[in-house]
């Protein structure tokens, strides 16, 4: 029967299908008390809501806000989370908000509110008469605000407020529906336009800075006498030479006296303030042509920045004006930018004004303001959804904002040491691209990751527009751009509203490439051929159509634009007699996925150091020094070369060659590896890789001869295409591999007659995944393995096996940055000939992971097989496979091993003494397994365990175990090792810091 209940009353809330277009109007009267001891408000709400819909609404959903804060249970709190974000997590109680004390009346009656089932800062009125087409509602009701902290935009830092998203907010209801949605930090909003009348009664020392005009004269002539003497001193102090010392600058006590200001706005959808009483003001005024009244232009900034500040009413102003010009009037009475704290970004932008953070030089005050300034248009009068096509706004805003840097600025890529210049939207657009980790650009804001929220909210919609403006020219650009605008000013535009004015003012040739750039990941590279008798051809590749812009070059160094190429899968160009080459330009290009084909003719060969950006004018190879050492090769130095950039590219190899001094062998490591993006749908990418490596791995002690090992394998992995909000990466694969050990040949004779190979192979199919929790991570991977064993050594020693394999592991963040971990594994030889047997061979399941039990030779290590004549310290380096035993207990003892079955657990614990630079913390580790202590006695399961104290870092992958307790057995073999730093552990992942692992790791 609720059901049902529930159902009949939304019902009359449903949309009907293919109505006209409709807006409802809302108008705020809103009066607020701010206490700034107790950081709260108290306010009284009163809302006109007209339904011009041609619907009856029986309820209407609110947003409440700042109850996001008031719990890990919100969907902001939970997003932070997944964004490896644990402040809000981990803060007091006292530091949170919540808005409650509500009491709706709806035409003067009494109407009781109900939760949302999902969302606990949404609430929902059901209305006590049902609210016909054209009908008006008068609603009120009381609130009290508690201010949290700043941990997004909402929020206080000591005396210094930034009063948004803090009143309730009726939802939008459109042609689609109800639009109620849980406040997030990733993701903006989508509001009803209409008036807003707000009274703020403070203590009267506070400047405050809001949406609308201020009404009081009283309080505009202080604020003006504020910004006079605020002019005169910076002049008089010279600001803006030298940039000043970040400060944390003192709150002036709260004047006993309150004021009551009052600001009032027509046509926004929202409204903001901020309060401090430590402001500087400027002020001017802006005259825009065929706008009558000038335009009031206020800055409002603390001392932390002021010299940068010192020009911020020029900033305003011209950026004003520059958006003005470029998509439409300025249409409001005033334009304040603000200087506070802000935990979202750079910049936040509201109707009429905007907060920004620090910026740290005039050139970035400058660009933030502009884009902020910018969201006046694509936000402010364009009312898009932000949280479902959060491309409409800042997509088309970041273009503009680029423009306008390109018009004041000189260009200013990223440099980086050794690298050079680095353009971060188009580097960023195709490192995911080409894996395929992109998401489309309308995708609502919360299913994109952190990364794609950056490259497909702003930079490839802002790309898109380059790529069109580069096709049709700016002029048509502009003049589509002005089109959408005046038809879709103070109104909620679609994206299929965008689409439909581009395709009327530019033609439809435009269109679908442009609506599969927002729409889809489809992906498009021209190929530009050698250039012969003047002509040059492009061919085409990808699923996306796109046009090509391309230019010639001649002798001279010109660069002249060639025609446009319209989408299609080739054509030729006619560049002329006097062209050297032809090259389709990155800027004209952005969302061509390869830019090392964008050139005609062979590439020239390029040597950066370390790694760098893809060029269409040379192919480079990165080299960078490489040191190592083990035991038996001593010190090894070599080179490693390779041709990953930061763009992944379709078949990627890297060589690492190393001269050992201590062997006089050459050694190293190398490999290639094919890749593959989106074959089928679920897989994102599949990587068909082989590699090899040779070292040193044993040392004949009566001829101190080193003797090595040569491993190659093949792999297949197929990534699976997870939704980012899941926070899962999981994959397949299948892998050979082929291992041979070189080894002394005796042949009955005490001195060594020659050399004999040992060989195995392995096969191995695998499953892993990790679920990339901030508070409670869990991994988990499973693996089958057939071992072919070497026929040339005795059966006693050597077989076949089938092995089988689980690991899962997992963690607990109790604390900022302390972690309870956890790991479990679980090994069984579903076939074993030595089952029986108590000699147990390098595979035998290990309790310790070591260089010894490392019998694939996957890792790598400073010592294996270390002899009684080498240093024992190498045989300390432990791994975390297996049983992952932090003792180092000499392979020489049978103990710990097992033909059978074992089953280990691993247990860490953060120890909660602060922010340690290396963080210090206690282990346990045990294993029970199935062991023979020799061929005539029964298998019978055995328990061991130690524990001691930890130094770790980098996720685990460098750590240092000093066991202090233990069973008897290994607390015996612990102490044969002899003091207490010969039984200390090291964990050194040294394979981890190889590059192509630490480039692919940067968003992972």
């Amino acid at each position: 029967m609720r059901l049902f209940s529930f159902l009949f009353i939304w019902a009359w809330a449903l949309p009907l299908f293919g109505q006209a277009y409709f807006q409802q109007d809302v108008a705020y009267d809103i009066k607020v008390t701010l206490n700034d001891e107790t950081d709260e408000l108290n306010g009284q709400l009163t809302l006109e809501y007209t339904n011009n819909s041609p619907d009856v609404l029986a309820a209407i959903p609110f947003h409440i806000w700042p109850n996001a804060y008031s719990s890990d249970a919100s969907a902001f709190a939970k997003q932070m989370l997944r964004n490896g974000n644990t402040k809000f997590h981990f803060a007091d109680a006292s530091k949170r908000g919540e808005l409650d004390g509500l009491n709706f009346t709806v035409d003067g009656q009494p109407a009781p509110h109900r939760p949302d089932e999902e969302h606990l800062d949404i609430v929902h009125l059901p209305l006590p008469s049902p609210l016909a087409p054209g009908a008006r509602a008068t609603i009120r009701t009381p609130f009290r605000v508690n201010i949290p902290n700043s941990f997004s935009r909402l929020g206080h830092v000591g005396d210094s407020y930034q009063m948004t998203q803090w009143y309730p907010k009726p939802a939008v209801y459109d042609r689609d529906g109800w639009h109620a949605m849980p406040y997030l930090d990733q993701g903006e909003f989508y509001s009803e336009f209409g008036s807003f009348r707000v009274s703020i009664t403070l203590p009267e020392n506070y400047v405050v800075g809001a949406t609308g005009t201020l009404v009081e004269a009283s309080e505009r002539t202080w604020l003006l006498a504020r910004a006079n003497d605020g002019l005169e001193r910076m002049l008089q102090s010279n600001y803006g030479i030298t940039r000043s010392e970040e400060e944390s600058e003192p709150f002036p006590p709260s004047s006993d006296r309150t004021k009551t200001i009052t600001y009032v706005a027509d046509r926004v959808h929202d409204f903001a303030w901020f309060a401090d009483k430590r402001f500087n003001v400027l002020h001017d005024t802006l005259h825009l042509p065929g706008v009558e009244e000038p335009i009031d232009v206020w800055s409002m900034f603390t001392e932390t920045e002021i010299d940068l500040w010192s020009r911020s009413i020029e900033y305003l102003k011209r950026s004003t004006r520059f958006y003005s010009e470029k998509v439409g009037t300025y249409p409001y009475p005033q334009v304040t930018g603000v200087q506070s704290a802000l935990s979202a970004g750079a910049g936040m932008e509201y109707p009429m004004i905007t907060v920004i953070g620090l910026s740290y030089s005039g050139r970035s005050l400058d660009e933030v303001l502009a884009h902020e300034v910018g969201h006046n248009w694509f936000y402010g009068i364009l009312g898009s959804n932000e949280r479902d096509s959060p491309w409409m706004d800042e997509g088309f805003n970041s273009y503009y904002e680029a423009r306008y840097m390109d018009t004041f600025y000189e260009p200013n890529d990223v440099e980086l040491p050794l690298v050079g210049s680095l353009d971060l939207n188009r580097t960023g657009y195709q490192y995911l691209a080409r894996q395929g980790r992109d998401q489309a650009p309308d995708t609502d804001s919360d299913s994109l990751s952190q990364f794609n929220y950056w490259i497909q909210a702003y930079s490839k919609p802002a790309m898109a527009l380059q790529e069109l403006e580069a096709f049709i020219g700016r002029e048509r650009l502009d003049e589509a751009m002005r089109t959408y605008f005046d038809r879709w000013s103070f109104r909620h535009p679609q994206p299929e509203d965008v689409f439909s004015v581009f395709e009327e003012v530019l033609g439809p040739e435009v269109s679908p490439w442009f609506t599969q750039a927002m729409t889809t990941t489809l992906t498009s590279d021209w190929k530009v051929s050698r250039l012969a008798d003047g002509q040059s051809a492009l061919s085409h590749s990808g699923p996306r159509s796109a046009p090509a812009a391309a230019q010639k070059e001649t002798l001279t160094g010109e660069k002249i634009g060639l025609p446009p190429v319209l989408p299609k899968n080739d054509a030729v160009l006619e560049a002329g007699e006097d062209a050297v080459a032809v090259v389709l330009p990155a800027d004209d290009n952005p969302l061509d996925l390869k830019i090392g084909n964008n050139r005609s003719g062979a590439r020239k060969l390029a040597l950066g150091l370390g790694i760098g950006a893809e060029s269409a004018e040379r192919a480079r190879v990165y080299l960078l020094p490489i040191i190592g050492y083990n035991i038996h090769d001593g010190v090894q130095a070599g080179l490693v070369a390779h041709n990953r950039g930061f763009e992944p590219k379709t078949f990627e190899w890297m060589v690492a060659p190393l001269y050992g001094f201590g062997s006089s062998q050459l050694n190293g490591f190398g490999g290639g590896r094919y890749r593959i993006t989106r074959p089928f749908n679920g897989v994102r990418q599949v990587l068909l890789s082989a590699g090899t490596q040779r070292f040193s791995d044993f040392t004949l002690a009566r001829t101190e001869e080193a003797y090595s090992y040569q491993r190659t394998a093949l792999k297949a992995a197929f990534e699976f295409d997870n939704p980012p909000i899941t926070q899962r990466e999981s994959s397949v694969f299948a892998q050979a591999i082929y291992l041979a050990k070189d080894r002394a040949e005796f042949d009955g004779s005490p001195e060594p007659a020659g050399m004999r190979t040992e060989t195995n192979l392995f096969l191995r199919l695998g499953y892993q995944a990790e679920i990339k929790r901030e508070i409670t991570p869990l991994a988990y991977a499973l693996t089958l393995e057939y071992k072919d064993r070497d026929d040339q050594q005795p059966e006693a020693f050597e077989t076949d096996h089938l092995r089988l394999d689980l690991t899962v592991e997992g963690g607990y963040q109790y604390e900022a940055n302390h972690f309870f971990r956890w790991r479990v594994f679980g090994g069984y030889f579903l076939a074993n000939d030595l089952r029986e047997q108590a000699n147990y061979p390098e595979s035998a399941l290990s309790l310790v992971d070591n260089a010894d039990s490392d019998y694939r030779r996957d890792g790598l290590y400073f010592g294996r097989n270390v002899g009684p004549n080498q240093n024992s310290w190498p045989d300390q380096q432990l791994g975390r496979r297996q049983g992952g035993f932090r003792a180092p207990i000499s392979s020489s003892f049978t103990a710990f091993q097992s033909n059978d079955f074992m089953l280990a657990a691993n247990l860490d614990v953060d120890l909660p003494l602060g922010e340690l630079p290396v963080p210090l913390g206690v282990f346990l580790d045990a294993g029970y397994y199935g062991f023979r202590a020799t061929t005539s006695d029964p298998t019978s399961g055995t328990l061991s365990w130690v524990g001691g104290a930890a130094l770790t870092a980098l996720d685990g992958r460098v750590g240092l175990y000093l066991p202090l307790v233990a069973d008897p057995d290994t607390k015996f073999l612990l102490e044969q090792r002899g003091n207490l730093l010969d039984r200390v552990s090291f964990r050194l992942n040294l394979e981890g810091w190889l590059p192509w692992k630490w480039v692919d790791g940067i968003i992972r």
